[in-house]
């Protein structure tokens, strides 16, 4: 059992590394004043090094500040998410419950309707965009989109899934893991009732088709219907997927006062530890092969020239969101250290104490390969998301001890 005053030390901690820590880089200089929406790519320093509008990062970055406002109730927080909400539904949307991924920085369309995770992300940011700003006004938009990402989840033949690369043998994890996440979000505006279907299914595969016990692994791709690939990308599995599938599972299972959904959600996580833990240098691999050790690059593994042991910004923040999780709902001082050890390596080596945030990427050892704050793959999202929830469910324990 961790001690009261331990307890509201890491509360205060996450508190203040979030709020003066992580926003303010993004803060100062994300809100594009002239064209609206949002700039996301920086260098170390915070300069400027691609003004395009990825929408997907439109949308996340939309559902940060809409949850800031949300959780500190500051009107700040408020005024930049205006900021995107207005620029993505006056630029991005494609119709029939459809976003286009990527606008030039004025809001011309460069590449259109290429991928589901686009239309997932701009759900999730306009339905905590209509709470906290108490507005209705996107209700329409918010239902649509959601109509059409529950029939292409459906769909085996649905192609649009960039990052990923469609195959008529695999289906994928992210696919599942984002709506888990996404649906109970769009459910504060939907209602429970209209969701549940979705979670269901997605609850389904993550925790029982994707994971499979006899290998102690959640799989990152599995076959059409479900079974184990014995190749080189059905040996895969994301250590960073695996943990947000993780939390969002858990997150559930408290909606629905399910502890079976907890118990096997905790059970995955510490298979997932298990493998993306490096023992001798810290931190959590970017993917591990399970069966050869010397796994190929796939997808934004490949584009970006991840090897398997970089350690990775949102991996390793995902990582404090479910260790942080993990240790609040068992209260167990196993996860207690493996929060701790998560928490201390990511500070010492991913937090820029000159310019803030966290830098992209590192090599293995934790020495920097990337020193970029934002970039194609990284905004105002995994970070302090992950920060929040690290703070919350530190705030959590503590409303218990109170009680």
């Amino acid at each position: 059992m961790l001690e009261k005053n331990m307890v509201q030390y890491y509360w205060e901690f996450y508190k203040n590394y979030l709020l003066n820590g992580i926003m303010p880089f993004w803060e100062t200089r994300t809100k594009d004043a002239d064209c609206g929406g949002y700039f996301t790519c920086f260098d170390r320093m915070g300069n400027l090094t691609d003004s395009k509008k990825y929408i997907w990062f439109q949308g996340r970055q939309l559902w940060m500040f809409s949850a800031l406002k949300n959780k500190f109730q500051d009107e700040k927080w408020l005024s930049l998410a205006k900021q995107g909400r207005d620029f993505i539904v006056q630029n991005a949307y494609a119709g029939n419950g459809r976003w286009n991924y990527q606008l030039d920085r004025k809001g011309n369309v460069e590449v259109g309707t290429n991928s589901i995770f686009t239309d997932l992300f701009v759900l999730s940011g306009l339905a905590e965009y209509a709470i906290a700003a108490n507005t209705d006004q996107d209700e329409k938009l918010i239902n649509d989109t959601f109509k059409s990402i529950e029939k292409n989840i459906h769909d085996p033949n649905f192609k649009d899934i960039f990052h990923n690369v469609w195959s008529p043998k695999y289906k994928r994890h992210g696919l599942y893991m984002i709506s888990l996440i996404v649906a109970p979000i769009a459910a504060k505006v939907l209602g429970d009732g209209k969701i549940r279907s979705l979670i269901d299914h997605c609850l389904e595969n993550i925790l029982y088709v994707f994971a499979k016990d006899e290998h102690e692994t959640l799989f990152e791709a599995v076959g059409k219907n479900g079974e184990y690939m014995d190749d080189d990308e059905g040996h895969i599995t994301y250590p960073g997927h695996t943990f947000e599938a993780c939390w969002a599972s858990i997150y559930e299972g408290r909606r629905r006062h399910d502890q079976s959904i907890i118990d096997r959600a905790l059970k995955i996580f510490n298979w997932a530890y298990k493998w993306g833990h490096d023992e001798q240098y810290g931190g959590i691999y970017s993917y591990v092969d399970v069966k050869t050790k010397s796994p190929k690059q796939f997808d934004w593994n490949k584009e970006t020239n991840m090897n398997w042991s970089d350690k990775n910004f949102w991996v390793n923040a995902e990582a404090l969101a479910v260790t942080s999780t993990a240790f609040a709902e068992t209260q167990d001082m196993q996860n207690f250290a493996k929060f701790k050890e998560t928490s201390d390596w990511t500070y010492k080596h991913f937090f820029d104490e000159i310019y803030g945030e966290w830098y992209a990427e590192l090599f293995r050892d934790g020495t920097i390969k990337l020193a970029d704050k934002g970039t194609i793959w990284k905004a105002a999202y995994h970070v302090p998301r992950g920060i929040m929830i690290t703070m919350q469910e530190f705030e959590n324990l503590l409303n218990k001890k109170d009680q």
